[in-house]
Protein backbone atom coordinates (compact mmCIF):
# COMPACT_ATOMS: atom_id res chain seq x y z
CA UNK A 1 0.00 0.00 0.00
CA UNK A 2 3.02 2.28 0.26
CA UNK A 3 2.50 3.19 3.92
CA UNK A 4 5.65 3.74 5.96
CA UNK A 5 6.04 2.31 9.45
CA UNK A 6 8.91 4.68 10.27
CA UNK A 7 9.25 8.38 9.66
CA UNK A 8 12.14 10.79 9.26
CA UNK A 9 12.78 13.83 11.44
CA UNK A 10 11.69 15.94 8.48
CA UNK A 11 8.34 14.26 7.89
CA UNK A 12 7.59 13.75 11.62
CA UNK A 13 7.43 17.52 12.21
CA UNK A 14 5.84 18.52 8.90
CA UNK A 15 2.51 20.32 9.23
CA UNK A 16 0.43 21.98 6.52
CA UNK A 17 -2.95 23.66 6.65
CA UNK A 18 -5.67 22.70 4.16
CA UNK A 19 -4.22 25.02 1.52
CA UNK A 20 -5.99 26.25 -1.57
CA UNK A 21 -7.33 22.78 -2.31
CA UNK A 22 -9.91 23.38 0.41
CA UNK A 23 -9.65 26.96 1.66
CA UNK A 24 -10.61 30.10 -0.24
CA UNK A 25 -8.08 32.23 1.68
CA UNK A 26 -4.96 30.19 0.88
CA UNK A 27 -2.49 31.46 -1.68
CA UNK A 28 -0.77 28.07 -2.13
CA UNK A 29 -1.36 24.32 -2.25
CA UNK A 30 0.30 23.75 1.12
CA UNK A 31 -0.35 19.99 1.40
CA UNK A 32 1.21 19.26 -2.01
CA UNK A 33 4.15 21.59 -1.37
CA UNK A 34 4.79 20.10 2.09
CA UNK A 35 4.94 16.63 0.55
CA UNK A 36 7.32 17.92 -2.14
CA UNK A 37 9.62 19.39 0.53
CA UNK A 38 9.73 16.09 2.42
CA UNK A 39 10.15 14.00 -0.73
CA UNK A 40 13.04 16.21 -1.88
CA UNK A 41 14.83 16.71 1.44
CA UNK A 42 14.57 13.26 3.05
CA UNK A 43 17.06 11.49 0.75
CA UNK A 44 19.39 14.52 0.58
CA UNK A 45 19.66 15.82 4.15
CA UNK A 46 20.43 13.47 7.07
CA UNK A 47 18.63 15.40 9.82
CA UNK A 48 19.26 13.73 13.17
CA UNK A 49 17.50 16.14 15.53
CA UNK A 50 13.77 16.94 15.84
CA UNK A 51 12.58 19.55 13.35
CA UNK A 52 9.28 21.33 12.73
CA UNK A 53 8.41 22.62 9.26
CA UNK A 54 4.99 24.28 8.99
CA UNK A 55 3.31 25.53 5.80
CA UNK A 56 0.32 27.81 6.08
CA UNK A 57 -1.58 29.28 3.17
CA UNK A 58 -2.62 32.68 4.46
CA UNK A 59 -2.57 35.26 7.24
CA UNK A 60 -4.90 33.15 9.39
CA UNK A 61 -1.84 30.93 10.01
CA UNK A 62 -3.73 27.72 10.72
CA UNK A 63 -0.44 25.79 10.58
CA UNK A 64 1.25 28.36 12.85
CA UNK A 65 4.23 29.07 10.60
CA UNK A 66 5.58 31.86 12.85
CA UNK A 67 6.31 29.48 15.72
CA UNK A 68 7.96 26.72 13.71
CA UNK A 69 11.65 25.94 13.26
CA UNK A 70 11.03 26.61 9.57
CA UNK A 71 7.73 28.22 8.64
CA UNK A 72 6.36 29.10 5.24
CA UNK A 73 3.36 31.38 4.65
CA UNK A 74 1.64 31.28 1.29
CA UNK A 75 2.07 34.23 -1.06
CA UNK A 76 1.38 35.09 -4.66
CA UNK A 77 4.90 35.62 -6.01
CA UNK A 78 5.24 38.12 -8.87
CA UNK A 79 6.83 36.87 -12.08
CA UNK A 80 7.36 38.74 -15.32
CA UNK A 81 6.20 42.26 -16.06
CA UNK A 82 2.49 41.63 -16.67
CA UNK A 83 1.43 41.34 -13.02
CA UNK A 84 1.52 37.55 -13.34
CA UNK A 85 1.97 35.58 -10.13
CA UNK A 86 2.73 32.00 -9.14
CA UNK A 87 2.17 30.14 -5.90
CA UNK A 88 4.90 30.70 -3.38
CA UNK A 89 5.92 31.52 0.16
CA UNK A 90 7.74 33.77 2.55
CA UNK A 91 10.07 31.56 4.61
CA UNK A 92 10.74 32.15 8.31
CA UNK A 93 13.12 30.40 10.71
CA UNK A 94 13.66 30.26 14.45
CA UNK A 95 10.12 30.35 15.76
CA UNK A 96 9.20 28.41 18.87
CA UNK A 97 6.49 27.72 21.43
CA UNK A 98 6.25 26.82 25.11
CA UNK A 99 9.43 27.64 27.03
CA UNK A 100 11.10 28.54 23.68
CA UNK A 101 8.31 30.86 22.56
CA UNK A 102 9.27 33.39 19.91
CA UNK A 103 8.26 34.45 16.43
CA UNK A 104 10.50 33.34 13.57
CA UNK A 105 12.40 35.81 11.44
CA UNK A 106 12.04 36.11 7.69
CA UNK A 107 14.83 34.45 5.73
CA UNK A 108 13.37 34.41 2.20
CA UNK A 109 10.67 36.65 0.69
CA UNK A 110 8.68 35.76 -2.43
CA UNK A 111 10.03 32.24 -2.80
CA UNK A 112 8.35 30.35 -5.66
CA UNK A 113 6.70 27.13 -4.49
CA UNK A 114 8.71 25.14 -7.04
CA UNK A 115 11.91 26.44 -5.38
CA UNK A 116 10.81 25.69 -1.80
CA UNK A 117 12.14 22.11 -1.58
CA UNK A 118 15.65 23.06 -2.74
CA UNK A 119 15.62 26.17 -0.52
CA UNK A 120 14.70 24.16 2.57
CA UNK A 121 17.41 21.67 1.60
CA UNK A 122 20.01 24.48 1.43
CA UNK A 123 18.91 25.83 4.81
CA UNK A 124 19.10 22.40 6.43
CA UNK A 125 22.51 21.71 4.91
CA UNK A 126 23.73 25.08 6.23
CA UNK A 127 22.50 24.03 9.68
CA UNK A 128 24.37 20.71 9.51
CA UNK A 129 27.55 22.41 8.27
CA UNK A 130 27.56 25.29 10.77
CA UNK A 131 25.89 24.05 13.94
CA UNK A 132 27.91 24.50 17.11
CA UNK A 133 27.77 20.78 17.97
CA UNK A 134 25.98 17.63 16.82
CA UNK A 135 23.48 18.20 19.64
CA UNK A 136 22.55 21.75 18.62
CA UNK A 137 18.94 21.94 17.48
CA UNK A 138 17.88 23.80 14.36
CA UNK A 139 16.02 26.26 16.60
CA UNK A 140 19.16 27.15 18.56
CA UNK A 141 21.16 27.41 15.33
CA UNK A 142 18.55 29.67 13.69
CA UNK A 143 18.41 31.96 16.70
CA UNK A 144 22.19 32.43 16.70
CA UNK A 145 21.89 34.15 13.31
CA UNK A 146 19.74 36.87 11.83
CA UNK A 147 17.63 36.23 8.72
CA UNK A 148 20.19 37.70 6.33
CA UNK A 149 22.99 35.55 7.74
CA UNK A 150 20.84 32.42 7.52
CA UNK A 151 20.06 33.25 3.88
CA UNK A 152 23.76 33.76 3.10
CA UNK A 153 24.73 30.49 4.80
CA UNK A 154 22.01 28.64 2.89
CA UNK A 155 22.85 30.26 -0.45
CA UNK A 156 26.51 29.33 0.07
CA UNK A 157 25.42 25.68 0.38
CA UNK A 158 23.94 25.87 -3.10
CA UNK A 159 27.31 26.68 -4.61
CA UNK A 160 29.28 24.08 -2.66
Amino acid sequence: MGLDVKTSQIRAGLIACTGNAGCKFSASDTKRHAAAIADWCEPRVPIDTPLNIHLTGCHHSCAQHYISDIGLIGAKVPVGEDDDTVEGYHLFAGGGFGPNADVGQEVYHDLKAEDAPKTVEKLLKAYLAHRASPDETFLTFARRHDGETLRKLADAEASS
